[in-house]
């Protein structure tokens, strides 16, 4: 009728048709999968003996590490006597800082008590007032 909005909307009979038209291909419907992998296992202890000294070789650890190893060799172990200095030490600061949390909590809740008590003597004061205006 020459609006320009019934020129633009498409009939079920216009989409069939371009379904109908659309190539479809084999490949479309075929789902591809990554490229394949082999593995090589050897069976006797010559190739197996090859195979680990080539591991060695790719898997060793960051310099850091190996840094921090060879400290580790390099330094004597612990005595019983140093463990257990070392444990009293470590026990002496968790008692620190467990007292210094408990002490944390006692400002905090003396504080929160501080403030209700100053809205409860303002309540009583009130009620006071109230009593008092009733009895004139």
């Amino acid at each position: 009728m020459g609006c320009s909005s019934s020129k633009t909307t498409t009939t079920i009979d216009d989409t069939k048709a371009a379904a109908a038209t659309a190539p479809t291909t084999k490949k479309d419907n075929k789902m591809e999968y990554p490229a394949s992998e082999a593995f090589t296992i050897p069976l006797d202890d010559v190739a197996h003996e090859q195979a680990d000294q080539l591991n060695d070789t790719l898997r060793q650890p960051p310099k850091r590490l190996q840094q921090l190893m060879q400290q580790a060799a390099e330094t004597e172990p612990l005595t019983l006597e140093e463990l257990e200095d070392k444990q009293q030490r470590a026990e002496q600061r968790r008692q620190e800082l467990m007292q210094q949390k408990i002490e944390s909590i006692q400002k905090n809740t003396q504080m929160l008590m501080r403030e209700h008590g100053e809205q409860g003597d303002e309540e009583q004061e009130q009620a006071e007032e109230e009593q008092q205006t009733q009895k004139l």
